[in-house]
């Protein structure tokens, strides 16, 4: 009888223990799904960030190979006007 009883604390401690470690510790089931949850985020960053680079990327070729859609970019982007022209800006009310 003093056996099992001797037995029974001992699974009782190797169960509070192990408890224990699964919930609270360093390696729980929290800190777990949490850093799964960071994983997720950051992978989801590096797709999107992937995803600009390659827009980037094909903008860069179509700049190298085509020597007007430089010309079209430049306008657009930094307002490149040639010699001779005459530049006009039109402002919208914001009314």
């Amino acid at each position: 009888m003093v056996k099992v009883k001797i037995y029974h604390a001992i699974c009782l401690v190797l169960f509070l223990s192990l408890q224990h470690s699964l919930f609270l510790s360093n390696n729980s089931l929290f800190t777990y799904f949490g850093l799964n949850d960071t994983l997720n985020t950051y992978s989801h960053n590096v797709y999107l960030l992937k995803a600009n680079n390659e827009k980037i990327n094909d903008e860069i070729e179509r700049i190298k190979k085509n020597k007007s859609y430089l010309e079209v970019y430049a306008r657009e982007n930094f307002g490149y006007i040639k010699k001779n022209e005459t530049f006009y800006q039109i402002i919208k009310n914001e009314k």
